[in-house]
């Protein structure tokens, strides 16, 4: 165990950023449910009033961590997509980017959907989240351009495909899906999410 600091003693370096990846650390172990601002100041070794002066209260500091897990997945959606020619392609490298950040940044993804507990009229959590689903929404335009599903809702569609790639990545990380399937790679999975999302040709009425 990490031993808090004596009050008064100047921390070196970015106090708040140490205190948004110990919480991070923390999601990923305990569930926001059991995440504490005396742990997270334990596991960064401050004195327990330091979370609050940062965040407020325990749903501050887990807005905090939502807003910089959308940052970080908006990047990491956007990476994705790069170089790919193909608009289908590129949805399909978004769905497989979305089930590898559930994997790399496990305590993020824990929180940045959860709109119960965390500040959705914080500013900077609404740019953030606008900013990731923007990402997919153009993809899914682009898809749509080239004759997949051409007379839907744009912001609609984008929804549902969006709700297939968190579905499959909850599902996924949950274990759910290996009861179902002989493969739970990112590759795999977002192999089988193809059957749905398969531009259909002009007169075409099903696969």
């Amino acid at each position: 165990m990490t031993a808090a600091r004596n009050v008064g003693v100047h921390y070196q370096g970015d106090l708040r950023q140490e205190m948004i990846a110990a919480a991070a650390v923390a999601l990923a172990e305990v569930g926001a449910e059991h995440l504490s601002l005396r742990d997270v100041a334990r596991r960064v070794g401050v004195s327990h009033a330091a979370p609050a002066h940062h965040f407020g209260d325990k749903t501050g500091m887990l807005t905090a961590v939502a807003v910089q897990g959308l940052e970080l997945f908006t990047d990491y959606l956007s990476a994705a997509v790069e170089g790919i020619d193909s608009p289908l392609e590129a949805l399909h490298a978004n769905g497989r980017a979305y089930l590898e950040f559930s994997d790399l940044h496990p305590g993020h993804f824990e929180i940045m959907f959860r709109p119960a507990l965390i500040n959705v009229g914080d500013p900077e959590f609404r740019s953030a989240g606008d900013k990731a689903f923007q990402v997919l929404h153009d993809v899914v335009a682009a898809c749509q351009r080239q004759g997949w599903e051409p007379d839907a809702d744009t912001t609609e569609l984008a929804v549902s495909t969006w709700a297939l790639f968190h579905g499959l990545a909850l599902l996924r990380r949950q274990g759910s899906l290996a009861s179902r399937l002989p493969h739970t790679s990112p590759d795999a999975v977002i192999d089988v999410a193809r059957t749905l999302t398969r531009a259909k040709r002009p007169g075409q009425v099903g696969d």
